[in-house]
């Protein structure tokens, strides 16, 4: 398999499509049903990316990004966050240079397929002054 990717969402039936849709397209999942836990599992794993929930508990995914990019051994990590409510860029503005994108839900797997190709880890990109990477739009296939 390709890449970790680490999802962290309290809704246990969105994991398990999450681990499908990943599997389908060769990559690992590590499932976290909750940003504490996530935490201490980044202390051991170090996924290529995250997908992160913006509501859920006991932690929100914006109380999990200021924990995250406080962290210096884990601020490198890239997000994408994963929500059902649209997320407008004034919402997130303070992590636009941490968020790769933004995946709403619910999601095929051509979604998440073309938002990975599209946004692939930081690691793997060419530092670009395009500023459509420092709001980057939800990713929608009609």
């Amino acid at each position: 398999m390709a890449n970790k990717i680490m999802v962290i969402d309290d809704d246990l039936p969105t994991l398990e499509v999450m681990d499908l849709l990943l599997r389908k397209i060769n990559h690992e999942p590590i499932l976290v049903h909750n940003g504490w836990d996530a935490l201490r599992i980044l202390r051991k794993e170090k996924p290529a990316l995250i997908i992160l929930d913006v509501t859920m508990s006991p932690i929100d995914g914006w109380q999990f990004l200021e924990e995250l990019k406080g962290n210096k051994e884990l601020k490198d990590i890239p997000v994408m966050l994963f929500t059902a409510k649209h997320v407008w860029p004034e919402e997130y503005s303070r992590y636009a240079d941490d968020i790769i994108g933004v995946l709403e839900k619910p999601i095929s797997l051509g979604e998440l397929k073309t938002a990975l190709e599209k946004f692939p880890p930081k690691e793997d990109s060419p530092p670009s002054e395009d500023d459509s990477r420092r709001y980057p739009p939800p990713i929608r296939i009609d």
